[in-house]
């Protein structure tokens, strides 16, 4: 398995945990409180910015043609669930054109993209622990 195939494939994982730590949650489960005032849709949404922002670092240093971040916030205000689900595919989306790009330039990923990489399925993977562990109403 190449580099770029193992961190196609750690994310593909990080991701699906996420999904799976969300899925089936209510209007009501999204808002609970993570602790220090943070939400599972403010908690989902700075996983969406963070990772738009590190696929941003990581063409950089890869050489990769810039790609434009969205104007202003990608989720202004408020966030609602459907708008923070949005943003997480338009991210992975960026993230999935930068390995693409590395795919066709036969470029192994210096540190630096690995790192940013790297730091995309962490913050995946503990959020959701965060988010599957979160205490529940009643239980």
């Amino acid at each position: 398995m190449s580099a770029l195939d193992d961190l196609r494939a750690r994310l593909d994982a990080s991701r699906a945990t996420l999904l799976e730590a969300v899925r089936g949650l209510t209007e009501r489960d999204f808002s609970a409180d993570l602790g220090a005032g943070e939400t599972v849709v403010d908690a989902l949404a700075a996983l969406a910015r963070a990772e738009r922002e590190a696929v941003h670092t990581a063409r950089a240093a890869a050489g990769a043609p810039p790609r434009p971040l969205p104007a202003g916030k990608a989720v202004a205000g408020r966030p609602l669930p459907p708008q923070v689900v949005h943003d997480l595919a338009g991210a992975r989306y960026e993230t999935e054109l930068l390995l693409d790009w590395l795919a066709e330039a036969a470029a192994a990923p210096s540190e630096a993209v690995r790192s940013a990489l790297d730091g995309i399925e962490a913050g995946e993977t503990a959020a959701a622990a965060r988010i599957a562990g979160r205490e529940r109403p009643g239980a």
